[in-house]
Formats: C-alpha cells, sequence, structure tokens
C-alpha cells in the first residue's frame, strides 16, 4: 500500500494508541537482527512523540502474561503449544514487563492479557468505551498473531483501525516481509484498514 494515499490523516478527536506487547521477552528475541534494531527505533521514535504530544491521546500497553503455573492456558493445546518456547509469560516477571528502551509514565496502562488479542482476557473493550474512542492505532508483535487478532477484533466492534508499517514485525523475522506484503499490502487494505508510516503517524498526532 503506498503511503503517500495517506498524506492528510486525521485520527479524529476520540482515538487511542494501542501498543501491542512490546515485551522484554519478544524484543529479546529480536533485537540483535536488523529488522529489529529497526523495529525498536521505529516504536522509541513513536513513543516519545506521543508522549510530547499537546494533546496526549489514551495510551495502552498490552502484556501477555498469567499466574504461577499459567492456570489460564489448557496444556497442549495450539495457543499452549504455540507461546512454551517462548517461557512462562509469567506476570510481574522481568520478560513480560515493558521493553527498557520504551518509556511509560503514570499516564499510560500497562494491561495484561492472557491470549494474542488484547481484546480477550483483558478489559481494554471497556477502557475503549469508556473514553468513547472510535479510532486505534496500533503497533506491535507480531504482525501474523497479536496484531492480526487484535485487529480482527476492533474491526468485528466497528472500530477505525490504523496500522503503523514501521511498527510491526512477525516472528521469525526471516519470514517477516512475505508475511508483511500478504497482509499489510493486500488483506487489511481489502478490509478497508489503513496502513500509514510512523512519520504519518506522527505528523497526525498535531
Amino acid at each position: 500500500m503506498d503511503s503517500t494515499a495517506n498524506s492528510s490523516i486525521n485520527f479524529g478527536e476520540n482515538y487511542a494508541v494501542l501498543n501491542l506487547d512490546w515485551i522484554t521477552v519478544l524484543i529479546d528475541a529480536v533485537k540483535d537482527t536488523p529488522e529489529g534494531h529497526a523495529l525498536i527505533e521505529n516504536l522509541a521514535k513513536w513513543n516519545h512523540a506521543v508522549h510530547e504530544s499537546a494533546s496526549r491521546p489514551l495510551t495502552v500497553f498490552s502484556t501477555l502474561s498469567f499466574h504461577p503455573g499459567q492456570p489460564e492456558v489448557q496444556p497442549g493445546t495450539p495457543f499452549a503449544n504455540l507461546i512454551a518456547p517462548f517461557g512462562e509469560f509469567r506476570h510481574g516477571s522481568p520478560e513480560t514487563q515493558i521493553y527498557k528502551a520504551f518509556s511509560v509514565d503514570s499516564q499510560d496502562i500497562v494491561l495484561p492479557k492472557t491470549r494474542w488479542s488484547a481484546m480477550t482476557g483483558s478489559v481494554l473493550e471497556q477502557i475503549l468505551q469508556a473514553h468513547g474512542v472510535k479510532t486505534v492505532i496500533i503497533s506491535g508483535l507480531t504482525l501474523s498473531g497479536v496484531v492480526m487478532a487484535t485487529i480482527y477484533r476492533l474491526f468485528d466492534s466497528d472500530y477505525n483501525v490504523y496500522v503503523i508499517r514501521e511498527n510491526v514485525l512477525d516472528l521469525p523475522v526471516e519470514q517477516h516481509s512475505a508475511f508483511a506484503n500478504v497482509m499489510l499490502d493486500m488483506l487489511l487494505p481489502k478490509m478497508g484498514i489503513k496502513v500509514i508510516s510512523v512519520d504519518e503517524a506522527i505528523n497526525a498526532l498535531s
């Protein structure tokens, strides 16, 4: 999708920034790759711009985490098998904290969840409704999992969704280009969801 088509972007008055799983265990898995390094730089750039915005939007960081022993997850299920290689995702552990390169302050909401979608096993939808949010701007990991699962739920709930191209990454990183080509350039535009650049997103904050 050609980002020049989105030269005049207006998020409206009631919008939220949704940062999906910027957590240490996932960032650590990609930080030593060129793709991961670029992602960290772009996420930090976006996060700084949001925090410095004169009319700062509602900002939510999701974090995948579970109680000790993962009572929220049935062993042997597809989801359990998928997350197992990354560890326990124990609530409060260092690996489930927002990665150190990204600033989080008292105005941000850090929201635990227990599934791919940020709308599942969390109170995200209640928060969005309480603030009258109509539009959501998404960044995060992983593109084919967390990001897409959340987008589908938001789409079904009639939210306007923007995805920042440079701010999403799939795992493993060597598969990102192929998945991004299909999802960002074909699938999301077909759904009417706008894919924009990080610079376009920053410009739209004002």
